[in-house]
């Protein structure tokens, strides 16, 4: 029997291993956010932002932080995340989310419309927009708001 030596597995680029590294510290953070566990999320996030700072970090940490209640740091998150992509209608309805819960509800309005801009049948949005509209006692701006989620929900 022959006996060869073993194989040497090629070291990866640095850029390689931080795309790869990135990638397992994120699937962690989203790991341990969909099991309740936040603040390990939040620093797996934090670690993942120090090789690449981008927007769905930031928006996975802001989903965390506010799962915790730290509404401002969340609402921060949502800033930048916004900052580096504008028309993120995900990072919008969350931030949207957050201001409700914050009672800053005319903020929140501004976030459901720019949802609606870019993603005109997100019934969800309406139908969040709807109850501000109602609570704001703007009836007749909420009713058109449940109508229109009534459509939409009843074609798709």
């Amino acid at each position: 029997m022959i006996r060869r030596p073993p194989r040497s597995t090629p070291k990866p680029s640095s850029a390689a291993s931080d795309v790869y590294k990135r990638q397992v510290l994120f699937d962690e953070g989203v790991l341990s956010a969909d099991s309740g566990m936040h603040k390990d999320a939040i620093k797996n996030f934090d670690k993942v932002m120090e090789i690449d700072l981008n927007a769905e970090v930031l928006f996975n940490k802001g989903i965390s932080l506010a799962a915790l209640e730290r509404n401002d740091e969340a609402l921060e998150c949502y800033d930048k995340a916004i900052q580096l992509d504008s028309n993120d209608e995900f990072v919008l309805y969350n931030k949207g989310v957050l201001l409700t819960d914050m009672q800053r509800k005319e903020e929140a309005l501004e976030c459901y419309d720019k949802v609606l801009e870019l993603e005109p049948s997100d019934a969800d949005a309406l139908y969040n927009k709807g109850t501000i509209l109602s609570e704001l006692e703007k009836n007749e701006e909420a009713e058109k708001c449940f109508e229109r989620v009534k459509e939409i929900e009843s074609s798709g």
